[in-house]
């Protein structure tokens, strides 16, 4: 579908046809359909002949957990099988077309439950796998059996990993004769760094704790921007074509892959890498420069435009965002532009089905003052996301979607708590109102902390209509069954301090809320000090050490130990902040032992985090290898510290030791890093 016509269709379609909440339905209705009785199956599941993957999927997640939650396992048969009784349909069965099962304005991977004629039909738009990626795009028939889970037999799934899901135990399970529900989600896709499966960036989606939360991409998509780097790349063209590359101070670079905006082989290239990206089987591809972008200084790229930030910032000393909020505004480089839209306009007539996804980045954050509209089927990508942003690129594109770095533990909010339940509910409800279409976010490290909120991210690109409050009490229950009271309260005063600390402007609606707007005085250590007071920690202690009372099963207690790992984070480092400012107020003997002491502490939890066993983070710690990576980081280039995974990351840390390690990635403005105390030498005597 062309994206003016989904676009069309889909403007209300949210608000007409919203997610219904479907309740089981009891065993003495007479208009009840059984599936199962006493912890036996009377339902038969009917897959499709040669069903597709996901399809297959979706019935064996469905018999796994009726099993977990009834008792009772129930046969999955393939067509032309015609099983008697009673019939779950899964996906686009022959039986769902003779009974007139229909889609009809469906979108994105939204789905259908509908009983008729002693079948419960589960069924919805599928179009999922490409030449690359088995994953990306619509498995509404996953979709509608996940609604099916949740909605008759109440399962969720709270966190990651195999632990991550609450099954309410059932011996009956029911459904109204006259069932016909229809589920939608209100965003296409979230992208972006997913614990959910396995850690791995920028592919959310395998797993069904990630579908059932919306982070997965229901559309062929490989949105991020930064193209240049795979369709020009400095590694493949600079030795034999160094003119495709940009002049920096009179000489042309490979440094950073700066491309030549004007060379017609520039353009020539970006076109056929995006051909060749829709031919793999995409159906949305982005398109936008490197990071860090720097000008070409030809002769032909500076007559394009009057972007100058280099000249900008030696004259003044300002910072990008001075610039960006002000000069850029009025002088974007047009240079891109003009090649982007040369680019959409090529690839349009080879594909004109295709979207084309518009990079609006750091150079690019506003549009173009020459070129009024890039084309109904090019999506604007703003990593901009407030209003000033949102309105400027409103008519220039026929759709946006959003990249925001609301939790990203590189920025200066490191690992810590970056926002509270409200605060997301606002900029979401917000960024739905506005007609976004999908945003990208990264829910990494600080599950222990902050597990509330990235549930509810999940579950506000699913239904933005949900209340916050709710959501997060039911999180709470869910995981922490009777240790709930204690472990609310526990979160409740984690995001009443971070308000008043590092308070974020509600007018800012939809800004990247602390990880862009931290004050500079506000260094790491001062923004722990202040909001984790000695009173404060005492209280997050108590509440802690009750919830490790009162949590009963195996589940519950894992969970719990999730909490106190990471608030142990908060407290050891606390204090050794504290007692390293005691110190260096006042440097004797005594102040120097007990800072020594304090990192020791530290130290000590520092390598028994870090060394879990991998069964027991993959069942308890998700977003254990951000965490880690975080707490080792040694100040190092991100390039090194961050992108590099884990098992390989510890290995060469481990060789080189733990004591004596700065923690964060840079000491700029634009990271969260402690340095002193832990990189003192305490094997000598105070200084």
């Amino acid at each position: 579908m062309r994206l003016d016509h989904l676009l069309a269709a889909s403007a209300v379609a949210f608000q007409l046809l919203l997610v219904v909440p479907v309740r089981s339905v009891a065993a003495d209705d007479p208009d009840a359909m059984e599936l199962v009785r006493d912890s036996r199956p009377v339902a038969t599941i009917l897959v499709p002949e040669k069903a597709d993957q996901w399809t297959r999927t979706a019935s064996g997640w469905l018999v796994d957990y009726l099993r977990r939650s009834t008792g009772a396992r129930l046969s999955v048969v393939s067509e032309p099988a015609s099983p008697e009784g009673t019939v779950i349909s899964v996906g686009h069965t022959r039986r769902a077309v003779a009974d007139g099962i229909k889609l009809d304005g469906l979108r994105w991977d939204d789905c259908r439950l509908v009983v008729k004629r002693r079948t419960l039909f589960l069924v919805g738009r599928d179009d999922a796998g490409t030449k690359t990626h088995d994953w990306v795009g619509a498995r509404g028939t996953c979709r509608a059996v996940i609604k099916f889970l949740e909605d008759i037999c109440g399962v969720r799934w709270f966190l990651p990993g195999p632990n991550g899901a609450v099954v309410p135990r059932h011996r009956s399970i029911t459904v109204a004769a006259g069932l016909d529900v229809v589920g939608r989600t209100a965003m296409a896709y979230s992208d972006g760094r997913s614990v959910y499966d396995v850690n791995v960036l920028n592919e959310p989606g395998r797993s069904l704790s990630a579908q059932a939360n919306n982070f997965r991409k229901s559309v062929k998509v490989a949105p991020g921007g930064h193209t240049y780097y795979a369709a020009v790349s400095a590694d493949r063209y600079f030795k034999d074509h160094p003119e495709y590359f940009a002049i920096l101070d009179g000489k042309r670079t490979g440094k950073g892959n700066h491309l030549c905006s004007t060379n017609p082989d520039v353009r020539r290239l970006l076109v056929e890498h995006t051909r060749r990206r829709f031919d793999q089987g995409l159906d949305w591809v982005s398109l936008g420069q490197e990071d860090g972008y720097t000008r070409c200084q030809c002769e032909t790229c500076e007559q394009q435009d009057l972007y100058r930030f280099r000249d900008w910032h030696k004259k003044t000393g300002g910072r990008w965002e001075t610039f960006q909020n002000t000069v850029l505004k009025q002088t974007p480089p047009e240079r891109l532009f003009r090649l982007h839209k040369a680019v959409i306009d090529d690839v349009a007539r080879t594909h004109p089905d295709k979207t084309m996804m518009l990079m609006c980045y750091a150079p690019t954050a506003w549009p173009s003052k020459e070129i009024p509209h890039f084309g109904k089927n090019v999506i604007g990508e703003l990593m901009n996301v407030n209003p000033d942003y949102v309105e400027a690129w409103r008519d220039k594109v026929g759709g946006l979607t959003g990249y925001v770095y609301w939790f990203n533990t590189q920025c200066p909010m490191g690992i810590n708590m970056h926002m509270t339940p409200r605060e997301v509910a606002l900029r979401l409800k917000y960024l739905h109102r506005s007609g976004f279409l999908a945003l990208s976010v990264d829910p990494e490290a600080v599950w222990g902390l902050q597990g509330p909120v990235f549930y509810l991210v999940g579950r506000l690109m699913g239904d933005p209509t949900l209340d916050e409050k709710q959501v997060v009490a039911d999180y709470c229950r869910g995981v922490f069954g009777p240790a709930s009271g204690p472990m609310e309260k526990f979160f409740a005063l984690l995001h009443r301090r971070l308000e008043a600390v590092v308070p974020v402007d509600d007018a800012d609606i939809a800004a990247d809320a602390r990880n862009t707007k931290v004050p500079r005085d506000l260094d790491t250590q001062t923004m722990y000090l202040r909001q984790y007071t000695p009173e404060v920690l005492t209280k997050l202690e108590g509440w802690v050490k009750q919830a490790e009372r009162l949590a009963r099963t195996k589940q519950q207690r894992g969970w719990v130990r999730l909490s106190r790992d990471q608030f142990d984070f908060l407290k050891l480092v606390t204090g050794m902040a504290r007692d390293h400012r005691a110190w260096k107020s006042e440097q004797v003997a005594g102040r120097w032992k007990t800072l020594k002491q304090s990192v020791a502490e530290f130290e000590s939890y520092r390598h028994r985090v870090v060394n879990y066993p991998k069964e027991h983070t993959d069942a308890w710690f998700p977003g254990h290898a951000t965490f880690c990576k975080w707490l080792v980081a040694n100040l190092e280039n991100t390039t090194t510290a961050y992108y590099v995974g884990w098992p390989q990351r510890r290995a060469e840390v481990l060789k080189k030791g733990l004591r004596g390690r700065a923690m964060g990635y840079g000491t700029s403005y634009y990271y969260s890093f402690i340095r002193e105390p832990l990189t003192l030498d305490f094997s000598k005597p105070a200084p």
